[in-house]
């Protein structure tokens, strides 16, 4: 896949307000009141988590921002079977998306990784021009046809939850042992086990989690639209000095309702010094860390 650079003039952008765009966020009175809140809290409010994907562009990361105020950042998943697969791919990615938009501001562009061994992989000069590295838990283990063990497709099936449990929360903090910078959907359940969400991700496995993430600098990703992580992993979070940030996950170019975020804003009494600005961490050496399976 080649990224193709695109150029926005003031123009565009008044004849793209005038129309009826999905890309930007809906100017309902709602909307504006919860922005308008945040901004009286001092919170500059940052979507970590848009993808180039499904018709969504640098171009329209750049005209909502513009729009809204609410910050963009743009990211696309590298590793294998995943659109930036190799690095040549994503030496391009970050080419054609770290160039300055109209105004002269640059978005940061990130990745999602979802191979375990993606920091061995990666090419240390092109990690070190990236923004900040995004990682979920929603990928593991290995399918009977020896393919990675996507946990939100249909057909997931989990016999025993209480022993994968044991098995799903090694893998939460082995990835948060890799260098990312934001952990996305913290506490995921595949649909089959989420009715079990209290009895599986009890206190004391969610401060593990926390605890792993304070310490290691990663934030804990708010996503709009998702039912991950519920109020007690946020308070708790929260309690514990964690830093937090926001994304959407978008599949194509409509804009996300947001009103997830505002409401973790409003329950948590989020304040600047909560939110996180995610940076790189440092590659390790491969003798320093184990792959997770």
């Amino acid at each position: 896949m080649r990224y193709l650079p695109v150029i926005v003039t003031c123009l565009s952008f008044s004849l793209l307000q005038a129309e009826d765009q999905p890309f930007l966020y809906p100017q309902t009175d709602i909307f504006k009141q919860d922005l308008a809140n945040a901004r009286l809290k001092g919170l500059t409010l940052t979507d970590y988590h848009i993808h180039i994907r499904g018709g969504m562009t640098l171009e329209k990361a750049g005209l909502r921002q513009q729009a809204s105020g609410v910050q963009s950042a743009v990211l696309e998943n590298f590793g294998r079977e995943w659109p930036l697969s190799d690095n040549a791919k994503l030496k391009d990615f970050i080419d054609v998306h770290s160039q300055p938009l109209p105004d002269g501001q640059r978005l940061p562009v990130g990745i999602q990784v979802n191979d375990r061994d993606w920091f061995r992989q990666i090419d240390p000069a092109q990690f070190k021009r990236l923004s900040y590295v995004l990682a979920d838990t929603m990928i593991q283990g290995v399918t009977a046809e020896g393919k990675p063990r996507r946990l939100w497709l249909p057909g997931v099936t989990i016999e025993d939850p209480e022993a994968w449990m044991l098995e799903y929360l090694a893998h939460n903090l082995r990835i948060l042992d890799e260098p990312i910078s934001i952990l996305a959907n913290p506490t995921y359940l595949p649909p089959c086990i989420a009715h079990l969400y209290d009895q599986l991700w009890t206190e004391a496995r969610m401060r593990q989690v926390i605890s792993k993430a304070v310490a290691k600098g990663v934030a804990l990703e708010v996503q709009a639209g998702s039912d991950f992580p519920k109020p007690a992993f946020l308070k708790l979070a929260k309690s514990m000095g964690a830093k937090f940030s926001f994304g959407s996950n978008n599949f194509d170019d409509k804009a996300k309702d947001l009103t997830r975020w505002f409401q973790a804003i409003a329950m948590l009494d989020l304040q600047p010094a909560d939110l996180a600005k995610p940076k790189l961490a440092n590659l390790p050496e491969a003798k320093d860390q184990p792959v997770a399976p």
